[in-house]
């Protein structure tokens, strides 16, 4: 075999492997795809489920804040205290007076009102506080 023979056999040998490394290649291309599908698909999933989870968090979160503005004062004798509803002169809302949002309300600012009812009656809307 002559040296021209040799060398068209050496260059087609070596286009054989690098035709199968690039099948490999690709190969592993399309399983590390496949991979990275699952992956997204399964971040995807916990999105959502972290999702639902902070939307029960707020949801207990609420639950919370609202029980702690429903506990009733009791008086001495036994019989549940009024509820106070308080609101800014130059605001549109009334808050309870245990609100966070009523006891930002200056003193010099602040309007009483001993019901619900004499709130609305003064144009005044009920906060989220207030049932």
């Amino acid at each position: 075999m002559d040296k021209f023979e040799q060398l068209k056999e050496n260059l087609v040998n070596s286009f054989r492997l690098a035709k199968t490394d690039i099948i490999e290649t690709k190969q592993d291309v399309i399983s590390i795809s496949r991979t990275q599908e699952s992956i997204i698909e399964t971040i995807s999933q916990i999105k959502e489920e972290q999702a639902r989870l902070v939307e029960k968090v707020k949801a207990l979160e609420r639950k919370t804040a609202e029980k702690k503005n429903e506990k009733v004062l009791v008086k001495s004798n036994g019989k549940r205290a009024q509820k106070i509803f308080v609101a800014p002169k130059n605001g549109s809302l009334f808050h309870e007076k245990n609100c966070p949002f009523a006891q930002n309300i200056k003193p010099r600012n602040k309007l009483t009102f001993k019901s619900k009812v004499k709130a609305l009656n003064e144009g005044f809307k009920p906060c989220k506080c207030i049932k």
